[in-house]
């Protein structure tokens, strides 16, 4: 049977995985975080949001360099699989499917937002039908999804300078002196920067669509850097207006919204609050749906998984069942009413610390298949890149500790039993798995690749 990797459809340009990139990175993080920051560093928080985008680089960098050198389809899963062993690569990948609760996060943060303005809204009918809706565009094709996602980046981004615009002639930069800006000490800034990691990250899910993307291998790592920068210098003025405007003993632990309504006239408040606070919302929701199939899809292929579950539709060039069973995860905590907190803590802490794993794999990249790693793009010094990827794993831990201790006893246990049971099917099922490791991509096994720069794994 012909891999359904091949019905994808390589039709993703260098503007649409900016967009995608764009969409992931900027969510709810800058509009909530922000003034928490504030209340641990003062007016140190913008230099906060530069720091903490440099520290993200250390996170994505790692993967950068392997989506560069081997791009392909489902990169975090193919990658830990390949580099490291079939068993470690499906294991990070049943974390990775717990993870994905933060669909209901972004679709449930958004109504209420949308409650803030029509206090009366159905928040529970609100989510469903945005999670729906995007179901539904990325049901239909990823250059359909990818086109919906670069419309609302634009609006997103317009809503953002917005606040630039009219905040920044408001700004009061006697504030920015050495006493205000580290009101919680040094200890009380890098606690900031670590916080506001959750709001810089993202960007390195681009390298899930390298199957789908006309130049991967130029295009994943020009992304994933340019993005997680411009996007952090972004966000630093809008921290530089949200300590600046206001006394900081107004703003400290509040969210940014209150200063919005302190500088915007009411027409561009409310387009603030639309384009700014809801589409950060929506555009991460759409953007996770449009790569968040990839790696089960692949997997499916290996054996771990029934392959008519990765089914690939040839008309859409989507994986349909697939799709639908990340819908299902996300639509389950909005139909319940669980809390958005431990939703939020759980899906994201999880997150972070299962992406130590593929992290760790680009250690073996240049071991494993110099040749590649050479030719590739992008690339770093053997001994760069595995300081880069130690740094890395420091502070993908430190990030999912933050959130997981955070959790009540129950849900602690709960994931430690979910984590047990996950082990045990992949040592049971492990042993019928047969797959080469050295397979990247359909068409062919890496080592028989003469060019690697060409569309590897497409």
């Amino acid at each position: 049977m012909a891999s359904q990797e091949s019905n994808l459809k390589k039709v993703l340009g260098l503007g649409d995985v900016m967009s995608i990139s764009i969409g992931q990175i900027i969510g709810a993080g800058v509009m909530a975080l922000t003034g928490i920051a504030i209340g641990m560093t003062g007016s140190g928080v913008s230099l906060a949001f530069v720091i903490s985008s440099i520290f993200t680089l250390f996170m994505v960098i790692p993967i950068a360099a392997m989506g560069s050198a081997i791009p392909t389809t489902g990169g975090l899963y193919r990658y830990t699989s390949r580099l490291l062993s079939p068993k470690v690569g499906f294991f990070w990948l049943t974390l990775f499917i717990l993870a994905q609760l933060t669909l209901a996060m972004y679709a449930i943060s958004f109504a209420e937002y949308v409650q803030g303005l029509v206090p009366n809204a159905p928040l529970k009918l609100i989510a469903f039908l945005l999670l729906t809706v995007f179901y539904i565009a990325n049901l239909v094709g990823v250059h359909f999804a990818a086109l919906v996602e670069k419309l609302m980046v634009l609006v997103l981004l317009l809503a953002l300078i917005v606040f630039v615009v009219w905040g920044m002639p408001e700004v009061n930069y006697a504030v920015f002196n050495s006493g205000e800006m580290f009101t919680g000490g040094f200890g009380g800034f890098f606690m900031a920067v670590g916080l506001l990691s959750f709001a810089t990250g993202g960007a390195q899910v681009i390298a899930e669509l390298g199957g789908e993307m006309k130049n991967p291998g130029r295009d994943i790592p020009l992304t994933i850097i340019t993005t997680t920068l411009g996007v952090g210098i972004l966000y630093a003025f809008m921290a530089t207006i949200a300590a600046g405007v206001l006394p900081i003993a107004d703003v400290a632990n509040k969210p940014l919204t209150d200063v919005a309504k302190t500088i915007l006239p009411k027409p561009l408040f409310i387009f603030f609050m639309v384009g700014g606070a809801m589409f950060a919302l929506a555009t991460t929701l759409n953007a996770t749906l449009s790569w968040v199939t990839k790696g089960i899809m692949i997997a499916c292929e290996d054996g771990w998984l029934p392959k008519s579950l990765g089914k690939v539709n040839k008309k859409f060039g989507t994986p349909h069942w697939l799709l639908t069973l990340f819908y299902v995860i996300g639509v389950i905590p909005i139909v319940t009413g669980l809390s958005l907190g431990i939703i939020s803590a759980l899906g994201t802490g999880v997150f972070l610390l299962a992406n130590m794993i593929p992290v760790f794999a680009a250690t073996k990249l240049p071991k494993k298949h110099p040749e590649l790693y050479q030719a590739a793009p992008f690339k770093l010094p053997p001994m760069v890149l595995n300081t880069v990827v130690y740094i890395g794993i420091a502070l993908l831990f430190f990030q999912g500790y933050l959130l997981m201790s955070s959790l009540s006893m129950p849900i602690i246990i709960g994931t430690i039993v979910y984590i047990l049971a996950a082990a045990a099917y992949v040592m049971i099922v492990g042993k019928k798995i047969t797959h080469d490791p050295g397979h990247f991509g359909f068409g062919g096994h890496i080592d028989t690749i003469e060019n690697p720069k060409e569309n590897i794994g497409v």
